[in-house]
């Protein structure tokens, strides 16, 4: 199995009391490799918490998650940067991008800290730029472009290290309806060329481009839905169903 979630929980104590909080409580899913998931929950459900311990940014109070037979939650913490680097791709909402550098320096960020040559880099973005669409921004700096054009930028420096985990962090929270779509559009085709992709979303219209979406409430996995063969349409709506349900409590 690619990625195993087994068991995990998560308590956050207070500093000066000793109040807990349980954000995850015995999460425990699988993915294919290759798969494309969407979280949804409410806000304070426990989906930004699972994406950080996916992300090796926290660890899970108890148990644990499993990235290609390595344990990840396991790792010493000195090695933990180096294994984002190696194996992790990142999208935010806010892009982070530096605009201090240009477009394609931004993408080599991650390449620079890896040491690559810089033969090597510029031979994995001839690759990469034209399935983005970002051949003509190279020279430019992020704020020279369209909230839609940073977030292929965005990508772009995720996908460039060859990750085997892209997580994707409300990646069309700061965009219009158009632009949200190009970039879900982008996503279902680098996940048809195998990457495989893990997002949290807000958005029912987002998660309908998943081929499954997990729904979590009370830091549990209340609910599961497989695309399948549904258009885009038919499964937002059915997540939208889902949705009212989770939020409603039945």
């Amino acid at each position: 199995m690619f990625l195993e979630i087994n068991h995990v929980e998560k308590v956050f104590k207070t500093r000066f009391s000793k109040e807990e909080t349980r954000a995850l409580q015995d999460v425990d899913f699988q993915v294919q490799e290759g798969e494309f998931i969407a979280i949804m929950g409410e806000s304070g459900s426990g989906k930004t918490t699972l994406l950080n311990i996916l992300a090796t940014l926290e660890k899970p109070t108890k148990g644990s998650v499993i990235l290609n037979g390595q344990d990840i939650t396991a790792i010493k913490e000195s090695q933990l940067a180096d294994f984002r680097l190696k194996n992790l791709g990142f999208v935010f909402q806010d892009f982070n991008l530096l605009d201090t550098l240009s477009v394609q320096d931004n993408i080599f960020l991650p390449l620079v800290l890896a040491r690559k040559s810089h033969l090597e880099m510029a031979y994995r973005l001839e690759q990469l730029a034209p399935k983005l669409g970002i051949q003509s921004l190279l020279n430019k700096r992020p704020f020279e472009l369209s909230g839609g054009q940073k977030q292929r930028v965005a990508i772009a420096r995720s996908l460039i290290t060859a990750p085997q985990l892209v997580l994707a962090d409300e990646p069309t929270a700061a965009l219009d309806y158009k632009n949200s779509e190009d970039l879900l559009k982008l996503f279902e085709t680098i996940n048809m060329d195998g990457q495989t992709i893990l997002m949290v979303t807000h958005s029912a219209n987002a998660a309908s481009h998943a081929s499954r979406v997990l729904f979590i409430k009370d830091g549990r996995i209340f609910h599961q839905l497989y695309k399948a063969n549904k258009t885009n349409t038919d499964f937002a709506k059915e997540i939208s169903l889902s949705m009212s349900a989770l939020l409603g409590g039945e």
